[in-house]
């Protein structure tokens, strides 16, 4: 993998938990609107005749579209697939040393300035950017080892 697409990354990185973050709440959005108005009224907890519906989650499962179902199930499966690369991508991270996983965490996660780098890990700017490049080749050949972070579905 190229230095630049490892940059693409961790850039992607710093935006995983507001992706994250919005995909929750349109499933939030899905669910209150298919499954809190339909189950609602008319349980009285007798029992009911036969060969009719008479379960709330029966008809609350009758009364969901499948396109809505499957936009459920598909909003789960990018937050759930999301959370695997963060993870994927810290673990990359953590096997860098502490000086080149702290500058490219601070650089790349918390988008911090150089400035703000070299004067919190005590190095020149010119010295943090040496070192942020060795990270970033040694990040670049774990990526590309690393089949999740590799193969992602990564949006343009």
């Amino acid at each position: 993998m190229e230095r630049e697409q490892a940059k693409k990354i961790l850039i992607f990185c710093r935006s995983i938990e507001g992706e994250m973050s919005y995909n929750r709440k349109r499933l939030r959005e899905y669910e209150e609107a298919y499954y809190t108005r339909s189950g609602r009224g008319g349980i009285d907890g007798m029992p009911k005749s036969k060969y009719k519906t008479s379960s709330p989650t029966e008809i609350t499962a009758m009364n969901i579209p499948d396109s809505a179902s499957g936009k459920m199930r598909d909003l789960r499966i990018r937050i759930e697939q999301l959370a695997d690369l963060k993870a994927e991508i810290m673990k990359e991270l953590d096997r860098l040393t502490l000086t080149q996983k702290s500058i490219l965490h601070d650089f790349y996660i918390l988008g911090m300035q150089w400035v703000q780098i070299s004067e919190r890990i005590h190095y020149s700017g010119t010295q943090c950017k040496k070192i942020r490049n060795r990270a970033i080749d040694n990040l670049a050949k774990s990526f590309d080892k690393n089949g999740y972070i590799k193969n992602f579905n990564y949006p343009n």
